[in-house]
């Protein structure tokens, strides 16, 4: 097994970051059970977090009865009635007084992503290449999208891996989906190679 597959299987297992299982792993002479038991001292072997579902409940609406007496055939008669208290008036006002918080901890998370989480770029050997803060390929997807995408791709052909750590964006299946398009980046080119070289074959 190659040491880049190690990594991969220690990233899977264990859900830790890509470099902490490098780290680990070449610590430990690239053994793998004795990676796993440094990254367990160390507390570095994580459970992925299920997802809470927030409920939010309606907040209950105050009936107020309205008691009016009108004389009916010489007789008194309450007639009561029901209102209810502001219902529409106070839910537009709770929404508009909501809206800049909600757009505050938007934009809150929104920064916390950019600015705690990184991309790294490794060569087909496991070398590390690049380490950017998340920001400055998000600008450079906004300012240059195609010149961008195109570079990536150039870069996936060459065996090249992109990487993410991060809270956010550090997931081992968003890590795993980079890779199998690095993969299938490098079958395309070696299909094509394989083509053109039966081609040279076939006219000489």
């Amino acid at each position: 097994m190659e040491n880049y597959q190690k990594v991969e299987q220690l990233v899977s297992k264990a859900g830790c970051t890509f470099e902490e299982a490098k780290t680990a792993l070449e610590a430990c002479g690239w053994d793998m059970i004795d990676a796993v038991v440094s990254l367990e001292r160390e507390g570095k072997v994580k459970r992925e977090e299920s997802g809470m579902a927030v409920q939010y409940a309606e907040e209950p609406v105050e009936v107020v009865p309205e008691v009016s007496s009108e004389k009916i055939e010489g007789n008194f008669s309450s007639k009561v009635t029901y209102s209810y208290g502001g219902e529409d008036s106070s839910r537009e006002n709770a929404g508009k007084k909501d809206a800049p918080k909600r757009e505050h901890k938007l934009w809150k998370r929104i920064k916390g992503i950019m600015m705690n989480n990184r991309m790294i770029v490794f060569k087909s050997t496991g070398q590390q290449i690049v380490d950017l803060p998340i920001i400055i390929p998000v600008i450079a997807l906004i300012a240059f999208f195609w010149a961008t995408l195109i570079l990536a791709v150039i870069a996936m052909l060459f065996g090249c891996r992109f990487h993410f750590e991060g809270e956010d964006l550090g997931k081992t299946n968003i890590n795993s989906t980079m890779d199998k398009a690095t993969d299938y980046a490098t079958k395309v080119k070696s299909d094509l190679t394989n083509k053109a070289n039966e081609r040279q074959n076939t006219d000489n």
